[in-house]
C-alpha cells in the first residue's frame, strides 16, 4: 500500500532535481539570462549537485557535461528506488537500468522542451507583450531549438508555421522515434503500471 505514496514522494523529489538540472543544461546553451528569478533558483537547486561534479568532469564544446551526467545518475537512481519501493528487485535489473536511465536524459530532455514550449506559446498570448520572468527564461531556453525553424521564415500573417513545425518534430523525436522505435527494443516496462524513469 505504501509502495505508489512512496514512489510519488520520490518523482516529486527527483523531478524537481532532474528538471531543474535539465534546465540549467539548456539554459547554458541558449546562453540565457542569468539574473532571471527563475534561472537564479534553477541555479540553488542545482549547485550543491554540479559543484562538485564539474571540479571532475569539465564542459566540452559549450556543452555541460556535468549536467548530463548528473540527469543519468539521477535516472538510474530513482529508477532503482521505485523498483525496490514496489518490491522488484533492482540489482537483477541494473544493466536495463543503465540503458533506461540513458535513454530517460533525451526523454526528459525532449518532455522540458516540449512543456517549454507550450507555456511560451499559451503565456504569451495570455502576457499580450508584457515582462514576465518565467516566460523569459523559458523563451530562451527554447530558442536554440525553435531559432533554426524561424529561418525558413515560415510566417502567414500572424501565425508562426516555425514555432508549430519545432513542436511537431518534438513529438516525432520524443513519441515516434524514442518511446516508439527505439525504448520497446530495449525491453523497457512499467512496475505496477508506473515509470521507473521520468520522461519514458
Amino acid at each position: 500500500m505504501l509502495g505508489p505514496l512512496i514512489v510519488l514522494i520520490l518523482k516529486t523529489a527527483f523531478g524537481i532535481l532532474l528538471i531543474s538540472l535539465v534546465a540549467r543544461f539548456l539554459a547554458q546553451i541558449a546562453r540565457a539570462d542569468v539574473r532571471n528569478p527563475l534561472a537564479m533558483t534553477v541555479l540553488q537547486i542545482t549547485d550543491p549537485v554540479l559543484k562538485p561534479m564539474r571540479r571532475i568532469i569539465p564542459g566540452l564544446g559549450g556543452l555541460d557535461l556535468a549536467s548530463l551526467l548528473c540527469i543519468w545518475i539521477g535516472q538510474f537512481i530513482l529508477g532503482c528506488l521505485i523498483f525496490a519501493a514496489m518490491g522488484v528487485n533492482p540489482m537483477a535489473l541494473v544493466g536495463q537500468l543503465v540503458v533506461w536511465s540513458l535513454l530517460g536524459v533525451a526523454g526528459i530532455l525532449l518532455t522540458v522542451l516540449q512543456w517549454s514550449m507550450i507555456i511560451v506559446a499559451i503565456g504569451s498570448w495570455i502576457a499580450m507583450g508584457q515582462q514576465n520572468p518565467l516566460l523569459g527564461f523559458l523563451g530562451q531556453l527554447v530558442e536554440p531549438f525553435v531559432g533554426p525553424f524561424r529561418r525558413l521564415n515560415l510566417n502567414i500573417g500572424m501565425l508562426d508555421l516555425s514555432y508549430i513545425i519545432a513542436f511537431l518534430v518534438l513529438i516525432i523525436l520524443r513519441d515516434f522515434i524514442l518511446g516508439g522505435m527505439i525504448l520497446p527494443q530495449t525491453g523497457y516496462s512499467t512496475v505496477g503500471g508506473i515509470s521507473p524513469i521520468l520522461g519514458l
